[in-house]
């Protein structure tokens, strides 16, 4: 990962409140947003689709600085077998959320066709141009996207790929209501792959409550490991990790 140094320590802020912590998320991905708007014509950026962001969007969607025309939008997953119009669905969830000038350049993962032609389509967007800003969360096991433990190749060639959901990954989806049960949570998902993500200019993640303790703490003061997908946020030269004082519980104190 050429943009990562692995040697460099994770920023953070913590925030006491979840949110006070996507507002200042939100804040922090609204100037990246506004700086490359200054600069050039087009931005571009790729979105988390879960809880841990609602605040973030809310807060970077009502900034007045963002010309939304101007700024194309991806998303970072996507669920195989799912009803794209179902409301757990990434790009109808971000779609919801993002402003409604945001969505005609939206372009959201396909999961309605062919695995492997859409994995070559949005493949060929991403590479289109470089990619400004993504705006990630972590999982419970420590995953970014759905780049789960055991099944993450941090030298990955591919920028999508088609993943087997983990255990842990699928019950997250119903302990945080987006489905009624484990029966209703698709089994496999297309996912932007960890060079995908880290290779993006600026990162701002967004973590929060106690059930993501464990993963914030093995993600900053942890190895750096493919078994925790997330400490390959550690050392990218423009990355911020924003948590609420749940999420940060376990972290270590500083010497």
């Amino acid at each position: 990962m050429s943009t990562t140094d692995s040697s460099r320590p994770l920023p953070i802020e913590v925030s006491a409140t979840p949110e006070e912590a996507g507002a200042a998320a939100g804040r922090a991905a609204a100037d990246v947003l506004a700086r490359v708007l200054g600069e050039r014509d087009r931005a571009r950026v790729i979105f988390a689709s879960a809880p841990s962001q609602e605040q973030m969007l809310a807060t970077l969607g009502g900034d007045p600085r963002i010309d939304w025309a101007r700024v194309d939008s991806f998303h970072m997953d996507d669920y195989l077998g799912l009803d794209p119009a179902h409301p757990a669905a990434f790009g109808t969830w971000l779609a919801d959320r993002l402003p409604s000038s945001a969505l005609p350049t939206l372009d959201r993962i396909r999961v309605d066709g062919e695995a492997e032609a859409e994995i070559a389509r949005y493949t060929a967007r991403l590479a289109e141009a470089p990619i400004d800003l993504v705006c990630c969360g972590i999982g419970v096991n420590g995953h970014i996207a759905f780049n789960e433990p055991g099944d993450t190749d941090f030298a990955s060639p591919e920028a999508v790929r088609l993943i087997e959901l983990t255990h842990a990954s699928r019950q997250q989806q119903v302990d945080e209501g987006l489905f009624p049960d484990l029966a209703a949570v698709p089994t496999q998902a297309l996912t932007l792959t960890v060079p995908a993500l880290v290779g993006a200019r600026t990162l701002v993640c967004t973590v929060l409550g106690t059930a993501k303790s464990r993963a914030v703490a093995d993600t900053v003061a942890g190895p750096v490991t493919e078994q925790v997908p997330a400490t390959a946020l550690r050392g990218h030269r423009d990355v911020v990790l924003h948590c609420d004082a749940a999420a940060a519980a376990l972290l270590p104190e500083p010497a």
